[in-house]
């Protein structure tokens, strides 16, 4: 499967990105007039196309805040028989060629932390660390995703051509998981449903702690509404505090035969960024 990555700044490439989008999210759009505005003025967008069809897109746009300006990078959406194929990320290197080129250092964004899918690419695979947490973020969302829960949200910072990313290697060359650190752990249900558990920890001695997520969260939504929401409210206290004391998000791990994924939380003071 060839790919082609390129940007798209045309009405028309920006009609094509909204019945994308429209088909992934199951929702209106973003209106045209307002992705052709972001385009022309400090955004980048850019699509993922197969034979000529546009079968993925990443939408950002400038944002300022404390005296610097970052890219916000507010949407990226694969269509359904393109995903898992590695085209994310290919999106997400692409928009950071693109923001170095133009001046940018930093982009951000925001994501859903019980996606493990999005936690993987974000975290592990791009560098990106998070220690900002916005309860319901978007308030009610009607889209086939986020329907039925509060839409909690990381916000992430990708910190271009920075030393951190550089020395990540090194920083968790020493990771060990074990039982005595971790924060939030699960156990299954007869039916194969996660439920989510608080354990005990000494987090002032630990150099790593470890929080868990369903790696089907989706799948666990549809089947069991009531525990979904049980991992939403935990995750939302475990990382409220851990961010409120210093932690940060800034690696993921899975441990085989496990049904989950874990977060790395760090101490953000102990990062080289």
């Amino acid at each position: 499967m060839s790919i082609l990555l390129q940007k798209i700044e045309t009405m028309e490439q920006l009609e094509e990105m909204a019945r994308l989008e429209a088909e992934i999210w199951g929702t209106s759009p973003i209106p045209t007039h307002q992705t052709v505005t972001a385009a022309k003025n400090g955004g980048i967008i850019i699509g993922a196309f197969v034979g000529g069809k546009m079968v993925g897109f990443v939408y950002s746009f400038p944002g300022y805040e404390n005296g610097e300006v970052y890219l916000c990078s507010h949407m990226m959406g694969i269509a359904k028989p393109f995903r898992d194929r590695g085209i994310g990320y290919m999106l997400k290197m692409k928009q950071a060629q693109e923001a170095i080129q133009r001046g940018y250092r930093k982009i951000r964004w925001t994501y859903d932390p019980l996606e493990s899918r999005n936690g993987y690419v974000n975290i592990a695979k791009l560098g990106a660390i998070c220690s900002q947490y916005i309860e319901n973020c978007y308030g009610e969302m009607d889209d086939a995703f986020n329907k039925h829960l509060p839409s909690d949200r990381f916000v992430v910072e990708w910190l271009l051509e920075s030393r951190y990313l550089q020395e990540r290697g090194r920083v968790f060359s020493e990771l060990r998981w074990t039982p005595e650190s971790v924060v939030l752990g699960w156990r299954q249900h007869h039916n194969d449903d996660l439920e989510p558990v608080w354990q005990k920890q000494d987090a002032d001695h630990a150099s790593f702690l470890f929080v868990a997520i369903p790696l089907q969260f989706q799948a666990l939504k549809e089947r069991n509404p009531s525990l979904a929401l049980d991992w939403r409210y935990k995750t939302r206290a475990v990382f409220t505090r851990l961010f409120r004391d210093g932690w940060a998000v800034a690696h993921v791990i899975r441990r085989e035969h496990e049904p989950v994924l874990y977060y790395v939380c760090v101490r953000r003071d102990q990062l080289p960024l």
